[in-house]
């Protein structure tokens, strides 16, 4: 039987994953790492000993990889620190995966790419403009070159419920609900994605069998600023109290690519369902409630 293993369950994209792959009937583990939760295991990726330990015990078929150091301030700042986890943790993972014989997805970002010219497809050259882009791109080029079998996911701007609270529409509800304001760039461009469509599209394109780079993001691209209020639209809060301002005047020690997004054409043509707008996952997530 097929055994799936999500390192990294506890975060947002890793907690949609195991929901969409157990409503599935699918044997699924997970593992935490800063944010216990019950049923899942303890790993530190960093710790080779215990990487091993878990995965020979577990020999999962498939090895999801959403777990990462993904303060991309914090990884400026600190870039020893968030390559043991960005890269030399992937490493372990890669070199595990071989030998239990299991398929290895692992996400990365559209950090890798400069935001000079977006959105971006898959064949388009990257251009980190900061650190943690940087170590996105060192882990992509690693699982490619030593992955028996892999699929890389780049995606972005990821949004909906989560354990965590750490997302940026969830910070932005509390923040409005709270009455009070916050600032949002108006110049950084992306593609907001919802959680539950992009994990939902990862299993699907695991159950395809196909190999390689794709794009799951959403299908249109925004403004920051413009995806805040049309948030605070959708969940009747008060968009008066978003600021706008430019990326500069936030004072963030790592460089954002400013005109990104992602082109997910080649995702979109294998799949039965369709990826979502922000307008469409918005309305979906308050739906969906907490």
């Amino acid at each position: 039987m097929s055994k799936h293993l999500i390192i990294g369950g506890s975060g947002q994209v890793g907690q949609h994953l195991a929901q969409t792959l157990e409503a599935a009937g699918t044997e699924v583990s997970a593992t935490y790492w800063s944010c216990p939760v019950p049923g899942m295991h303890l790993l530190d990726i960093r710790d080779p000993a215990a990487t091993v330990s878990l995965v020979e015990a577990l020999r999962p078929t498939v090895i999801y990889l959403p777990a990462s150091l993904t303060n991309v301030d914090y990884c400026e700042l600190h870039p020893a620190e968030g390559y043991v986890s960005n890269v030399l943790g992937v490493q372990h993972v890669v070199q595990l995966a071989n030998h239990v014989k299991a398929k290895v997805v692992y996400f990365s970002s559209d950090y890798i790419f400069d935001g000079e010219a977006g959105p971006y497809r898959e064949a388009d050259p990257a251009n980190p403009p900061c650190e943690y882009g940087r170590q996105k791109l060192l882990a992509e080029h690693y699982v490619a070159l030593h992955a028996q079998d892999y699929l890389i996911v780049r995606t972005t701007v990821v949004y909906g419920w989560e354990r965590q609270g750490k997302n940026f529409v969830y910070r932005l509800i509390k923040t409005l609900k709270e009455g009070k304001t916050i600032r949002v760039p108006i110049d950084q461009i992306g593609s907001p994605t919802y959680a539950p469509n992009l994990a939902q599209a990862v299993v699907s394109l695991v159950r395809s069998g196909v190999q390689g780079v794709y794009h799951i993001a959403g299908t249109d691209r925004v403004s920051r600023y413009e995806f805040a209020c049309v948030a605070a639209e959708v969940f009747e809060l008060d968009s008066r109290l978003i600021q706008a301002v430019a990326t500069h005047e936030l004072g963030q020690p790592a460089r954002r690519p400013l005109n990104a997004g992602m082109v997910v054409d080649k995702a979109a043509a294998l799949l039965e369902f369709p990826l979502l707008g922000y307008g469409a996952g918005l309305k979906v997530m308050l739906a969906e409630g907490a």
